[in-house]
């Protein structure tokens, strides 16, 4: 692609919707170490409105809290700084990237192809014994979301991807690949670089669909349980994300994880009869609106 191509389309990412102040400052408290419970309250209550939605979504039956939380305090307390920020952010950007129609594209669909690959990701580090659940879980809502940047700044390519994969029978990555057309990896990146996102955010979102490329090893972990994840979703939602091949988790990245068919078939079912327990997280947009009327 020629650079002038590249100098406008990084032009027009700059025009999308980014985190406002208090969504970053919710991620800079979640990410410091030295932070306290205070400062993450004080934070997300300058906004009563956010406040509100985090309340509901952390009522939902995803936490399955003993007893409904009322304050934020004790959500913060129950749920944790990041699993926090992860709500701040996911409200975020469904009220910023989904509004809009796409041809040949079901946004609903997409968005839960991004929540289920969060709580994919989530439930195998779990199954890994991985401490880092609310990293993935995040990097899992946010690894895609290059798509949808493609479809609001590129339509005609990203339709003309969409249409490839489906006639094709293969792989949205691949369809890019065959018309050699930007990325929705790349895009992702860019965009994340825009909202000063976490170097693990970028690499996951860089490499979620060809993970052997990254050269980082201390993020290899995080980008693989994402990979699977996103594999797991992609059998169980088919073409939701704009895939229409039959997915398979890489040698590599199964070896890597420590994988075995009991496991993995274990980890699947669960995340198969569980994923439609949690509409508030499905059917997230609508529960927000709800609470604006």
């Amino acid at each position: 692609m020629e650079e002038t191509n590249l100098v406008e389309i990084s032009k027009k990412i700059k025009e999308l919707p980014t985190p406002d102040f208090i969504v970053q400052r919710i991620i800079s408290i979640a990410s410091d170490p030295q932070a306290d419970i205070v400062e993450l309250q004080e934070a997300v209550l300058q906004s009563p409105t956010l406040t509100a939605k985090i309340l509901k979504l952390a009522n939902s039956a995803y936490y399955a809290l003993p007893n409904k939380v009322t304050k934020l305090s004790q959500a913060v307390n129950l749920l944790g700084f990041k699993t926090v920020r992860n709500l701040a952010l996911s409200i975020f950007t469904v009220e910023n990237y989904f509004n809009e129609k796409i041809s040949n594209f079901n946004p609903y669909n997409f968005w839960i192809h991004l929540v289920a690959t969060g709580v994919a990701s989530e439930l195998l580090a779990k199954y890994l014994n991985f401490f880092d659940k609310e990293e993935v879980f995040m990097c899992g809502i946010l690894h895609d979301l290059g798509k949808i940047v493609m479809a609001h700044i590129m339509p005609e390519i990203f339709d003309m991807i969409i249409k490839v994969a489906e006639h094709e029978k293969i792989s949205f990555c691949e369809a890019e690949n065959l018309l050699s057309t930007y990325s929705h990896q790349q895009m992702g990146k860019m965009l994340f670089e825009n909202w000063n996102m976490s170097d693990l955010v970028i690499e996951t979102v860089t490499y979620h669909d060809n993970p052997l490329d990254s050269k980082k090893e201390n993020f290899k972990k995080h980008l693989y349980i994402v990979n699977a994840a996103n594999v797991t979703v992609n059998m169980v939602y088919y073409g939701y994300s704009g895939n229409y091949n039959i997915p398979m988790i890489q040698p590599e990245v199964w070896n890597f994880l420590g994988l075995n068919y009991n496991k993995y078939l274990s980890y699947f079912e669960e995340f198969k009869n569980n994923i439609e327990k949690y509409p508030e997280f499905i059917n997230m947009k609508k529960v927000l609106q709800d609470l604006e009327v």
